[in-house]
């Protein structure tokens, strides 16, 4: 009896370590922590086109835009044929990136299907600057409450990035009023696309769950080399407000989250923080096991980690000194070489250095 006394809470610790929480039915239950599971063909083809729409963010910058409709040098106006531009911004020390909007399928530019959603698509990017990146690696937190009551707080102990926190907080006052202008004109099932890379994945999950809060429920996020947000409340709040706990799937009942994390790619570690400003690994993760040099991963190369301390994901990556270069280029492969809009051949080598 003694042992039992001892053994069970230790047993009970393990448990609760080892299994993700089951809030809820249709959630993630009795899934061993070594475990992954294969993207489902439907979602891993989409990836690629979540990918595109987050790159093209990077062909606004201080000398560049979109054109009108939806043009750009990445082949925007052919591959997105419906896409109508709505507004795009760039903030010099702050984010970038732009609205668009369509009433046709985004996945397939032959089709002439109507998926019958109206679509808003904000995509944000990472950074190109040396004051970014330092913002990206400050370690400072700052409270965080998102406006509405759609969705349970967060909080008193729930602190984020503080630079992330303004970032979003500019950009979420300029996008809203032109979110909530679309979703008007599309109708009861019209729906939120939010794709952000680096830095603009950080954004876009505080913009999320700023729009769940108030009522956006028909809203999709897919984050690609996003770095930690916040700490351990934060963390496990944004995984439950954004479902990570479901399996994945395309029906009604499915993860509004897609967080890509590629291997090696030390960016979706960082921030660490200290011990009393802890940053947190969400439970929310879709693993590319691949080398960097691979842009095209295949779909068995692509898995849901289901928990953020699964050894077989990020969590389990040697991440020795190497070439900063090295890192760089895992950060910003992600279906594609990303961040080159607007970067002649013959910069492309050091494309590592201008998006973070």
């Amino acid at each position: 009896m003694v042992y039992l006394r001892i053994l069970l809470p230790i047993l009970l610790f393990l448990h609760l370590r080892v299994y993700s929480l089951a809030l809820k039915q249709d959630l993630i239950i009795s899934r061993p922590l070594e475990d992954v599971v294969p993207v489902p063909n439907q979602i891993y083809s989409r990836l690629h086109t979540y990918a595109h729409l987050l790159d093209i963010a990077y062909c606004i910058d201080g000398l560049r835009r979109i054109e009108e409709p939806f043009g750009c040098e990445l082949d925007c106006s052919a591959l997105f044929p419906h896409l109508q531009l709505v507004h795009q911004w760039y903030f010099e020390d702050s984010s970038c990136g732009y609205i668009a909007s369509t009433n046709e399928t985004l996945f397939d530019a032959n089709s002439t299907e109507n998926n019958g959603k109206y679509t808003i698509v904000v995509s944000i990017r990472g950074t190109r600057s040396v004051s970014d990146t330092m913002t990206d690696l400050n370690f400072d937190m700052t409270p965080f409450a998102v406006p509405g009551n759609a969705i349970p707080a967060c909080g008193a102990q729930c602190k984020v990035h503080a630079g992330f926190h303004g970032y979003y907080k500019d950009a979420t006052a300029m996008v809203q009023p032109y979110v909530m202008s679309e979703l008007k004109k599309g109708g009861p099932d019209a729906q939120v696309l939010i794709v952000g890379h680096s830095m603009g994945g950080s954004v876009g999950l505080l913009m999320a769950l700023h729009f769940l809060s108030i009522g956006v429920e028909n809203i999709y996020l897919v984050t690609m080399g996003q770095p930690l947000v916040g700490n351990r409340e934060f963390a496990e709040w944004a995984d439950f407000a954004l479902g990570s706990r479901y399996l994945l799937n395309l029906g009604p009942k499915n993860r509004k989250w897609l967080r890509v994390v590629h291997r090696n790619d030390i960016v979706t570690t960082i921030p660490r923080g200290s011990f009393l400003r802890r940053y947190e690994q969400f439970d929310n993760q879709i693993y590319l096991n691949v080398s960097a040099a691979n842009a095209q991963p295949r779909a068995e190369q692509v898995v849901d980690c289901l928990l953020g301390d699964n050894r077989q994901c990020i969590a389990g990556d040697v991440l020795l000194p190497r070439l900063l270069s090295d890192y760089l280029l895992s950060h910003n492969t992600y279906f594609r070489h990303l961040g080159l809009c607007g970067i002649h051949s013959d910069k492309r080598d050091d494309q590592e250095t201008r998006s973070f």
